[in-house]
């Protein structure tokens, strides 16, 4: 195989943070971890009513309710209500005014000059003299104690189908940052109905189906009793604010939130907290400019405020760490702006914590990473949990590619270290016949021309000289490597690839018994490989039949997606591949059987299935079938995406003369077939693994015994060195001509010792293609 570079990489990542509390879905509905409602509405609201139960749309808009928290360093809000989105009202594109104090600096009136990136620079209309209209307005005036340093704004509008919700962003302060964060339909399928915004992390969703809260009333009376109840609406927009966006605030957040129309010239009576003296009379309607409101100068308080709790980020480091092959072992220092007691947990036992598993403040954790065995990259991550907060260090280790192995590389060609075909193709393809020379992703056709294999180091390589077409159809593979397999496949093996193994099987339905092979052949084990997509990858599968491989309740469960390739170095990624077996294409072949279903005649015509020796090449380590000590005996066949077709290309060929054409078995469901009916014989053979077995010594005789593959166009001799060990051809005698391989032991002595030292022994394997 070939030489891969095999390495582990560690990468420390900052997490975004997680809340402690339950995952919050931000959907536009407060959920039951957002607790009771912070402030609630307490008169009516002086615009429409929404009268619609849309996601999306609705016909008003009110501020019934917030509910919110800090959490992992972000603030949750939900404005419980409505927003009118024009389609039945006269006033779309209503604005939802949401402005934070986080520290000193803020402006408690404002002014201008405020960003005009930010929805068109109207947040500049509420400030001193409304934007240069000169109406002499002061500019819009918090409560006391309350200077602004943030403002989001939040509208919804769009007439008809899909309104849209749209965000805003601005730093309250002159010439200071502000933008417009983007836009999201409501409307979309999750995840696509939440806005995400890229530069801040902010978050938000929207649900307008509220009917119930406030009433209407355009003198802005307070509410009384049901149906009106606003302490009980949950939806409305739902924002989820990483700190940072809103200056990373340490101490507490407090949020003013209010109603205006679409140019923020005027104000609507929907404030939060409420306006409000406390009498069952209080009545205040809208505000004719918003610019002249004082919010200091009105009953109630106008603002609702959040604790930041302690601890509020964890700051992990380094971000990325790399590892060799053997492993090793690294460290990540704690930055803990809160002081308070953590703890680190890991999430995969091949990460160790070697110290630091808790702390208080600043601190360090030692972790080690043991080496990867699979050839499957892994992920674990390093967890720091405190009160309030969490982080996490994201780990990813590679997996571990196969070792060389001789000369024998899994890149789609059979090598000459293969020697002779073991099955050659007797029938044209009806699959149709390939023309294109691309290594992978070749269209018009699929064939197979050849079979090579051998067993080396305890792998089973094998290659299946051909093509196979772009368009998924399927090679299965049967292997067949000891007692108690399927001579018919059942229904009940492992579901892999979408069923298609049961799709051969025993059928309730009437199509057949289960795909029958020669009465000679029941299969353990298969494998299926297939190709397609754009771009295009090789996929394999793999399964022991039942009823090997069950659980204790008798299901058979040995069977994975092993991953797929886009490459020709047989590594597959992205399944589970437990045995790493290794698969590749080479679909350049242009030779070949022709199209047709007809004894191909192939040399007579130009055609050689028994020269072709590129096409798919497999990697098997043995304990991937059962570890066989013996013969293993081999059946493949294309066929359909479904599994439920069957070509004429199949290795063991179906026998052909000059008489005999034989088309796609696609007429028959799979289920159906009975190769045994089919002429020839439907299996090759390959291994056991050549190897000596003993040596020993009788006086001037030496007696080499060794194993060959049952391979009938393999020959073998021993071959003797003397003096040191040399891989020099030249230097070695042959003590026994050639004899070939019949899958058991050959034993071979040389009469012609002189000494008992520093005496070699080898066998040499060569091919005898027929």
């Amino acid at each position: 195989m070939k030489s891969v570079f095999s390495a582990i990489f560690v990468a420390a990542l900052l997490a975004i943070p997680t809340i402690t509390k339950a995952a919050i879905t931000i959907d536009g509905t407060a959920d039951a971890d957002y607790g009771s409602a912070i402030v609630t509405q307490k008169i009516g609201t002086s615009t429409f009513k929404n009268t619609e139960t849309n996601i999306d749309a609705a016909s008003g808009s009110e501020l019934d309710a917030a509910y919110g928290f800090v959490s992992n360093g972000v603030l949750y809000l939900v404005f419980a209500g409505n927003m009118d989105s024009g389609d039945l009202a006269s006033n779309p594109f209503d604005k939802l005014q949401i402005f934070f104090m986080t520290g000193p600096g803020g402006d408690h009136t404002l002014g201008t000059n405020y960003n005009g990136a930010a929805d068109f620079g109207h947040i500049n209309s509420m400030g001193v003299g409304g934007n240069g209209l000169l109406d002499g307005n002061p500019g819009l005036t918090f409560d006391t104690g309350f200077a602004a340093n943030y403002w989001i704004g939040v509208t919804v509008g769009g007439a008809g189908a899909g309104p849209t919700m749209y965000l805003n962003r601005e730093v309250i302060c002159s010439n200071c940052d502000g933008s417009f964060l983007g836009s999201v339909v409501p409307s979309n399928a999750p995840p696509n109905n939440i806005f995400v915004d890229g530069t801040f992390g902010i978050r938000a969703a929207l649900n307008n189906s509220n009917t119930n809260g406030v009433q209407q009333d355009l003198s802005g009376c307070e509410v009384n009793g049901a149906p009106f109840n606003p302490q009980n609406v949950k939806t409305g927009v739902e924002l989820a604010i990483p700190l940072g966006a809103i200056g990373n605030p340490t101490g507490k957040v407090s949020v003013c939130a209010f109603i205006t129309d679409d140019q923020y010239a005027s104000m609507y009576n929907q404030v939060l907290g409420p306006l409000w003296d406390g009498t069952p009379t209080y009545c205040q309607g809208s505000f004719g400019s918003a610019d002249a409101v004082d919010f200091s100068a009105l009953p109630g308080t106008h603002t609702f405020t959040f604790t930041v709790p302690d601890c509020n980020a964890f700051l992990l480091n380094p971000a990325t760490t790399a590892f060799g092959s053997s492993g090793g072992a690294s460290n990540v220092t704690v930055v803990d702006s809160g002081a308070c007691t953590w703890t680190a947990t890991s999430s995969q036992p091949w990460v160790t914590i070697t110290g630091g598993l808790s702390g208080t403040g600043n601190g360090t954790i030692t972790y080690s990473v043991a080496t990867n065995t699979t050839i499957d990259a892994r992920t674990a991550s390093i967890t720091v949990s405190g009160q309030f907060v969490t982080a996490s260090v994201t780990i990813t280790e590679d997996g571990k590619f196969l070792p060389p192995l001789s000369s024998i590389v899994v890149d789609g060609i059979a090598e000459s270290a293969y020697g002779c075909p073991l099955s050659v193709q007797q029938i044209a393809t009806g699959y149709g016949n390939s023309i294109g020379t691309n290594l992978m992703s070749n269209g018009g056709g699929s064939e197979l021309d050849a079979a090579y294999g051998l067993v080396k180091d305890g792998v089973l390589f094998l290659v299946f000289a051909g093509n196979l077409e772009n368009n998924f159809n399927k090679l299965s593979i049967f292997f067949m490597t000891g007692p108690g397999g399927e001579n018919t496949l059942t229904n009940v093996n492992p579901g892999v690839d979408s069923g298609g193994l049961n799709n051969m099987g025993a059928t309730t339905n009437g199509t057949g018994p289960g795909l029958t092979f020669d009465p000679s052949f029941a299969p353990n084990y298969w494998m299926s490989v297939t190709g397609g997509g754009g771009p295009y990858k090789l996929f394999a599968n793999y399964a022991q039949l039942w009823p090997g491989g069950t659980n204790s309740s008798g299901l058979a469960t040995n069977g994975y997606f092993l991953g797929s390739t886009a490459t020709t170095n047989g590594t597959l990624s992205g399944g589970t591949n437990p045995f790493l077996i290794q698969a590749t294409i080479n679909d350049s072949n242009t030779n070949g059987v022709p199209g047709g279903s007809c004894n191909t005649n192939v040399y007579a015509a130009g055609f050689g299935p028994g020269d072709v020796r590129t096409g798919i090449e497999l990697a098997i380590p043995l304990a991937a079938l059962g570890n066989p000590v013996g013969t293993i005996a081999v059946c493949a066949f294309v066929g359909s995406g479904s599994y439920q077709q069957m070509s004429n290309q199949i290795l063991g060929p179906i026998a052909a003369n000059t008489n005999l054409c034989q088309g796609n078995l696609s007429g028959t469901n799979t289920p159906a077939i009975n190769l045994g009916n089919s002429p020839g014989q439907h299996s090759f053979l390959v291994g056991p693994e050549m190897a000596i077995k003993s040596v020993t010594v009788s006086n001037s005789n030496a007696t080499v015994i060794y194993q060959t593959e049952a391979i009938t166009n393999l020959l073998y001799r021993v071959e003797r060195a003397t003096g040191n060990y040399t891989t020099n051809a030249a230097a070695w005698t042959p003590i026994s001509g050639f004899s070939p391989g019949t899958g058991g032991t050959i034993t071979q002595t040389d009469n012609s010792v002189t000494s008992k030292t520093n005496v070699y022994y080898r066998v040499r394997q060569t091919p005898n293609c027929q």
